[in-house]
């Protein structure tokens, strides 16, 4: 299948769907663990659309693919995080122990951006992720915000190649993944 994709701002009516996409794009568990799934909505998606940039791949039939969230400041993602945080405890308090941003602590000042990207697997390797980076990237300069980051796990070699191709650098290597970067 060629999709023609575009992307649109994030709307609310939309929010379900990128439910949705988070759930199957993220961890098997997210499939089997209500409170995982639970967690999964409150840690990385749910305080983007609140708060952040979000922009989603729609395509030509007018179904969302994929997104690309971010939150523009690291010093005002700590402060309104800690609300979901707090709701993370009551509905999945299982994986409070998750509930950490410190990774992102030591670049703030120069990256004080981070972002997610999901895309459904039929329309990933098509362009659609340039497409959504290239379009969050742009929003970003345009608000003179200096630099981005993002975590990486280290078996998602797919990612950590897309983002190398986008032009992050590696910032640090931990056990399980990286910390990419790039200046805006």
């Amino acid at each position: 299948n060629v999709f023609v994709m575009r992307v649109i701002p994030f709307e609310e009516k939309y929010r379900d769907k990128c439910h949705e996409i988070c759930i199957h794009t993220g961890s098997p568990d997210n499939l089997v663990n209500e409170e995982h799934r639970k967690f999964s909505l409150l840690m990385y998606c749910d305080p983007y659309l609140d708060h952040g940039k979000c922009f989603l791949l729609q395509d030509d039939q007018g179904e969302i693919q994929g997104y690309i969230l971010c939150a523009e400041s690291y010093a005002s993602f700590k402060e309104y995080i800690q609300e979901y945080f707090e709701q993370i405890k009551k509905v999945a308090p299982s994986f409070v122990y998750r509930c950490d941003i410190s990774e992102y602590e030591a670049y703030q000042e120069e990256y004080p951006a981070h972002l997610h990207v999901d895309i459904l697997e039929n329309c990933c390797g098509n362009g659609s992720g340039t497409l959504l980076m290239h379009t969050l990237l742009d929003a970003l300069k345009k608000e003179h915000v200096p630099g981005i980051m993002v975590g990486v796990a280290k078996n998602n070699q797919r990612a950590f190649n897309f983002y190398q191709k986008m032009g992050f650098q590696i910032l640090e290597e931990a056990e399980y993944g990286y910390i990419l970067g790039q200046k805006l």
